[in-house]
């Protein structure tokens, strides 16, 4: 498969930079937040694939792994294990709205646990989690001292009752990854843009480095670090 920005550390540095696009997002993103995004908390991908990529990669060290929902958009299984992470599947439970299993999630992660991905709307089942389960999900990646991926790429594109809630409202309780683009809000999914974006008030992802664009948690001491900044 060809990755037009394959080389995230070399020839995608000028797209996830470019200032104007980066402003909009954080400013179109803030609103629905407690607190204000930054352009610094945003980078630019092609596509929310890409976002996808770039955020297992940085994640990948030897030994981690990440949790994904079961049923799950099926890149992220291929796209972590081309990156050697590791993957251990929580169940999503179809008589509550395809509610994650907090239980099976706890039982699943260990000291190599690096993140949980958390898709809502979901993909494919098209559930739109409350106010309360996300918290409680957020309250689980910090007890466990892991990350909280949020695929939001369907964000606001929501049916029934329950209203769309980001999982960045929830970054002071746990640091949160939101991967986003305008293909699906917009349909203009010619157009390529997509976005990572860092809901982290405390500051946790920078100071453990795990936002620098030239690193990844690639040693055992570094996730430490995470883990124990993320339990303060």
């Amino acid at each position: 498969m060809y990755w037009p920005f394959s080389n995230f550390h070399t020839n995608a540095m000028s797209l996830l930079k470019k200032d104007k696009q980066r402003i909009a997002i954080a400013d179109y993103l803030s609103r629905d937040l407690p607190y204000t995004l930054s352009p610094d908390d945003v980078f630019l991908t092609v596509g929310c694939i890409q976002a996808i990529e770039v955020t297992l990669m940085v994640l990948a060290c030897p030994g981690a792994n990440i949790l994904l929902p079961r049923p799950c958009f099926p890149s992220y299984g291929a796209l972590a294990s081309s990156n050697n992470l590791k993957v251990r599947y929580f169940d999503l439970i179809p008589e509550k709205g395809w509610e994650v299993d907090i239980e099976g999630v706890e039982a699943l992660a260990d000291e190599n646990t690096v993140a949980m991905v958390v898709i809502n709307p979901g993909n494919p089942c098209g559930s739109v989690y409350t106010h309360q389960h996300l918290k409680k999900i957020a309250e689980t990646a910090r007890k466990l001292g892991i990350l909280a991926v949020a695929d939001e790429v369907y964000h606001h594109l929501s049916f029934g009752t329950n209203p769309f809630v980001p999982m960045g409202v929830f970054g002071s309780i746990v640091p949160v990854i939101t991967l986003g683009s305008i293909s699906k809000r917009w349909l203009v999914p010619g157009w390529r843009l997509g976005w990572l974006v860092t809901s982290d008030p405390n500051g946790i992802l920078q100071k453990s480095k795990v936002i620098s664009p030239s690193q990844s948690l690639n040693s055992s001491k570094q996730r430490e670090e995470l883990f124990t900044l993320i339990m303060l």
